[in-house]
């Protein structure tokens, strides 16, 4: 045989494995994503050459997930798993010499999730800490032999924390969870948050641990509420250790009043000091991180005290004189992650920026603000050392792992956890685009095809309605509304950034306060017209509109002002400005609506989607979770009945235990099954799965 024709099997025989490869990709399908390992919690190790992070893992039989420890070395790559209960970890926190994490998780007896510490080199985890309400957020102190850990307690039980007081805390607790009196009764303006109420009287607690010991004591003794009505818990420790910088909100119950985030400095030796340091800003005073050198604390600032579009600017506390000063007042960004360099001159920051979320670089005094990484969308930052490590995803990938080098720019991916995985799907292309919105301004809109698309084939074109108002659609992967999900069931899908998005300057994000609907519908009918312009081969007569909160309010909006669409879904969304008056998040929604049902109701109605009931004829797929408090599902119930009483064709889909989002992997399959269909229904397509009955 020549070596001519021996090159030419060799290949032929590749061509062949390349095209049996090929042949074994497969569309992708809504099971896919909770196939998928899910990445979170990058740090790096004080010497900066390891990050630890947590990977969950779902069942979908169980309908439950495990998250577990993983350690990837920087250098090389190399992988280790660290923990392997069934369990979930989270919050992974190195010690100051890097030979042990700290971590939560809830494990065996465990009646709480409790702290955790875990040598580098293996060994089994060692429980610390178990308390009523359970632990969260572990940071250590500078002498490796403490930590700082935040708790929720009784206030009224709770004293000095002693056993015998901790033991009333769960006496209490436990009273309250099986008491057959289920009443919940309120005099406040706030009550719920989320899926939960606020009736129980909880208050937040920071408490610092000695790990040999495993005593501890109580830093904020007096606080008599929750650090804020979320639960969640935002704080930084000082590089000496003596300080911390908490999010506290300072407008106390009933919570008349707009909800006030602080930053208060709160001392570590156990006198209970609390000092405000941002007293001055009516609005959210947010994110503390510290200084290398411990004299100022950064945080984020917004001056609205609502939720108005307004961007959150860094600024700093200057511990010496007392002083808050800007640092990004000039720079038309919204701030999101911050870290700063080990000698204090560089920051790093991540924030929205036309479609993605790139890993920005400044000088401390923020002058120097520029792009380091652009791809895709970029969170979690961590410094360590030179090293930048962060989290990034797109439209075609999960997230991974990468690590920026600080001195030269240079980016490298660390993990390719789901790569074999998502090698075995099919794809489709994704573009970005711009048009001319309302009055005029540049829009700018994402666009997923189909896999294999064909441009001599006619599709479907698929509008997607994003929430917020006041976010963004990035170039991201996502777990609940993936683009590439519903383009694989044979349609071309369409992100539109429209007015009262961010990323395209706070002007944009504020141009639809008390219009929430006028310039976003614009948007939404110039992008369509715009699209079926670009190709040709979209089909007009098959159009479909899907939005989730207030991608629901665009959805209902729509019915209202046009039939252009064969069908619309419309999830959890806010149908009715009357209804929305219940939402767990009251405070703003006057100032944002047009008017109130005690005042100017004329401007209230005019922004009201149901206010256009006359004109609804679009077939609608109504759905809703019966906990969700942030759009209470009364909105969806009155949207669907109205609907059946006018005749129009409609569907409704009501999930009792989930909240504004679809959280568990069998309902959520489900969820994508309901959508799928109803969309096939009236514009054609093909859904990338069977109606789901996991047994019943």
């Amino acid at each position: 045989m020549t070596r001519r024709c021996f090159s030419f099997i060799i290949v032929a025989l590749l061509l062949l494995v390349a095209v049996s490869a090929a042949a074994e990709t497969r569309v992708i399908a809504p099971a896919d994503l909770w196939a998928l390992k899910r990445l979170g919690s990058p740090r790096l190790s004080p010497d900066a050459a390891k990050v630890v992070y947590t990977e969950q893992e779902w069942s979908v039989e169980r309908n439950s997930s495990t998250t577990n420890l993983w350690l990837a070395d920087v250098a090389t790559g190399a992988l280790r798993r660290l923990t392997r209960a069934q369990a979930s970890d989270s919050s992974p926190a190195w010690s100051p010499d890097g030979t042990r994490i700290a971590f939560v998780s809830r494990r065996g007896g465990d009646e709480a999730a409790s702290l955790y510490v875990i040598a580098v080199d293996g060994g089994e985890a060692e429980k610390i800490l178990e308390l009523p309400y359970g632990v969260s957020s572990p940071q250590w102190m500078p002498d490796g032999r403490r930590l700082v850990v935040a708790t929720t307690v009784i206030p009224e039980l709770a004293g000095k924390m002693t056993t015998a007081d901790l033991e009333a805390v769960k006496r209490e607790q436990k009273r309250r969870r099986e008491s057959k009196l289920t009443a919940r009764a309120t005099e406040h303006r706030q009550y719920r948050f989320f899926d939960r109420y606020l009736t129980d009287n909880l208050a937040s607690r920071l408490v610092l641990v000695d790990v040999a010991a495993k005593t501890f004591v109580d830093l904020t003794p007096a606080v008599d509420r929750l650090f804020d009505t979320s639960g969640e818990v935002s704080y930084a420790l000082s590089p000496d250790g003596a300080t911390i910088a908490l999010t506290f909100n300072s407008t106390p119950p009933p919570y008349r009043d707009f909800l006030n985030a602080d930053i208060y400095l709160v001392p570590t030796d156990g006198s209970g000091a609390l000092r405000n340091v941002t007293a001055e800003n009516p609005g959210a005073d947010a994110g503390p991180v510290w200084a290398p050198d411990g004299r100022s604390v950064y945080f984020r600032r917004q001056e609205t005290p609502y939720y108005s579009g307004e961007f959150a600017k860094l600024w700093r506390h200057d511990l010496a004189t007392g002083k808050n000063v800007p640092v990004t007042e000039a720079l038309d960004y919204g701030i999101g992650d911050v870290a700063v360099s080990d000698d204090g001159k560089t920051l790093w920051i991540t924030a929205e920026e036309k479609g993605v979320v790139p890993v920005f670089k400044a000088n401390a005094d923020g002058s120097g603000f520029a792009a380091v990484h652009r791809a895709g969308t970029s969170t979690s930052l961590d410094v360590r050392g030179g090293v930048v490590a962060f989290l990034n995803d797109t439209t075609s990938r999960p997230n991974e792992i990468f690590v920026l080098d600080a001195g030269t720019g240079a980016v490298r991916q660390l993990t390719r956890v789901n790569e074999a995985f998502m090698a075995g799907l099919r794809l489709g292309e994704m573009k970005e685009y711009w048009f001319k919105g309302a009055g005029g301004a540049d829009v700018h809109g994402w666009l997923v095809l189909p896999p294999g698309f064909d441009p001599n084939a006619r599709y479907p074109l698929v509008q997607l309605l994003h929430g917020g108002p006041h976010t963004m659609n990035r170039d991201s992967w996502s777990y609940r509304w993936n683009t590439q999900v519903f383009a694989a069931a044979g349609w071309v899908v369409t992100w539109v950034n429209r007015h009262g998005s961010t990323g395209f300057s706070e002007a944009f994000s504020r141009s639809i306060l008390n219009e929430w609907g006028v310039k976003p519908f614009d948007d939404v009918m110039k992008s369509t017209d715009y699209l079926l312009g670009q190709y040709p081969n979209l089909d007009a007569d098959r159009l479909a509109a899907a939005g989730a909160s207030y991608g629901g309010y665009m959805a209902t909006w729509i019915l209202g002002h046009t039939d252009r669409f064969k069908a619309i879904v419309n999830h959890a969304g806010v149908n009715n400005s009357y209804s929305q008056y219940a939402t767990d998040i009251p405070h703003g929604f006057t100032q944002v609506m047009g008017g109130t049902p005690w005042e100017d109701v004329e401007g209230l109605q005019r922004n009201n989607p149901m206010f256009y009931a006359a004109n609804f004829k679009t077939p609608m797929l109504v759905i809703h979770g019966e906990k969700d408090y942030r759009v209470p599902y009364g909105n969806g119930l009155e949207l669907y009945g109205v609907l059946q009483g006018m005749g129009v064709p409609s569907r409704l889909v009501v999930f009792p235990d989930e909240n504004h989002w679809v959280l568990t992997p069998q309902n959520a399959i489900y969820w994508h099954w309901e959508m799928q269909s109803w969309l096939a229904r009236y514009i054609g397509g093909t859904p990338t799965l069977e109606r789901p009955v996991f047994g019943g």
